[in-house]
């Protein structure tokens, strides 16, 4: 009977990975593993991680303006005319001349003041290190929840284009059916003509899946760090599609503290991190002070002569006027206030998303209850359909309906069971609990 087929193949997709030994299961890729490899592969994470010890250096480099600097000056000239490359020391000590002369110098310049320009920039590539953090977690995050939803689409689309395949071979043996039947006389053209349409759009049907799943699964290949590039065998996945853990409204309602959120610390880092630029620019309004110390020897060719001098001191700069800086500090001032506003959109996001995400797990709960009924009142429908159309009481078109809608109840549910999934993604995302995947 086509009804018995289309049945064996329904509870083939759900329950076949279930059935699979321990052993032939573990060959495929579970959503574990798919989360590991996406992790520890994926070129974004590799980005962050290079972003964060980056700022590490820039700590480094902040902390390393407190010591002192040293510098090695060398230089050669060779000039037409003679020039007293040392000037003269008093009226018994004249000028050395030369037209090709030498110098080398040593340099020790070591800062006392800047203004607090220094400790600010210390704590502000401490700020944005601690940004590049946040954004990698943001990134773990956001990897976590493409991998989960691309391995359960995947999952979707292949168990529809199993039942799909299943129906065409239905329908194949219906046709057959159909033909001998009309060569009989047993029924009109027209029913036969409805068998073949039918047959033609579910193999329309399937090519669309074909595509589906090239997509899909190109994509979960680019999330684990593979060459997405077509001509791949298709990656065989361990796992089944099920319904999670419901989750109860206790759970829906437990919202977790924001600053867990790396969203919520970053744009608290934003606000410190303008504050800092801002002090910085301040402090480019006060002296900066210096103490330098040198050793200098310069050489003189025609004729040859040579001297040594050494010298220390202190180096002050004060700024009195510089229209640049008066625009930096308004500039750091807007920015300061954009970062506080900021910060109110990303808390209020954050409230909206886990509103979203808990009215949206909610639904797609009702959605595979109600998915469920329908299944069972469309094998019914179809059982019925089949038992009057052999008895000659039902017409070809009732059964062709009553098979469209039970293959559609069918997709449905394997939809809303999708959908679930989907919707605790979004809702451990929103509540900052990704993590349990990877237990």
């Amino acid at each position: 009977m086509i009804k018995n087929r289309i049945f064996q193949a329904v509870v083939f997709l759900f329950f076949a990975v279930s059935l699979v030994p321990p052993a032939l299961a573990a060959e495929g890729l579970t959503l574990k593993d798919a989360l590991s490899r996406s992790l520890e592969r994926n070129p974004l994470m590799t980005e962050a991680r290079l972003g964060v010890a980056g700022s590490e250096e820039g700590i480094a480099g902040s902390k390393g303006k407190h010591w002192p600097k040293l510098s090695l000056d060398l230089s050669y000239q060779q000039r037409q005319d003679p020039v007293p490359y040392i000037p003269a020391q008093s009226v018994t000590i004249p000028a050395r001349f030369s037209a090709e002369y030498a110098s080398l110098g040593l340099l020790l310049a070591l800062p006392l003041y800047q203004g607090g320009q220094t400790v600010t920039n210390v704590r502000l590539s401490t700020v944005r290190r601690d940004l590049q953090q946040l954004s990698l977690s943001q990134s773990r995050n956001e990897l976590i929840a493409n991998t989960v939803n691309s391995y359960n689409k995947l999952l979707q689309l292949q168990m529809l284009k199993m039942a799909s395949d299943a129906t065409l071979k239905a329908l194949d043996t219906q046709l057959k059916n159909a033909r001998l039947l009309f060569d009989l006389g047993r029924i009109a053209r027209v029913d036969l003509l409805k068998v073949e349409v039918q047959l033609a759009n579910e193999r329309q049907r399937a090519l669309s899946f074909d595509e589906a799943i090239a997509t899909t699964d190109a994509t979960l290949r680019f999330l684990m760090g593979d060459d997405p590039a077509p001509g791949g065998a298709q990656l065989r996945l361990a796992d089944t599609l099920s319904m999670p853990k419901e989750a109860t409204a206790a759970e829906i309602s437990a919202v977790r503290p924001w600053s867990s959120r790396p969203e919520y610390q970053a744009a608290l880092l934003g606000v410190k991190e303008s504050e800092l630029s801002r002090r910085l620019t301040l402090g480019r309004f006060l002296p900066a002070v210096n103490a330098v110390a040198g050793y200098g020897e310069q050489y003189g060719f025609t004729p040859s002569y040579h001297e040594a001098n050494w010298y220390f001191g202190v180096l002050a700069t004060v700024p009195l006027f510089e229209r640049s800086l008066y625009a930096d500090l308004r500039r750091d001032t807007i920015l300061k206030e954009k970062s506080a506003a900021r910060q109110r959109v990303v808390e209020q996001q954050l409230r909206l998303d886990l509103t979203v995400a808990a009215a949206a797990l909610r639904e797609s709960a009702n959605r595979v209850i109600t998915a469920r009924q329908a299944i069972e009142q469309a094998h019914e429908s179809f059982r019925i359909e089949q038992e009057k159309y052999a008895a000659g009481a039902g017409t070809m078109s009732d059964l062709l309906l009553a098979q469209s809608a039970d293959m559609t109840a069918e997709a449905n549910l394997s939809q809303a069971i999708f959908d679930y999934n989907a919707a605790q993604v979004a809702w451990r995302k929103a509540n900052g609990t990704l993590e349990e995947y990877l237990k």
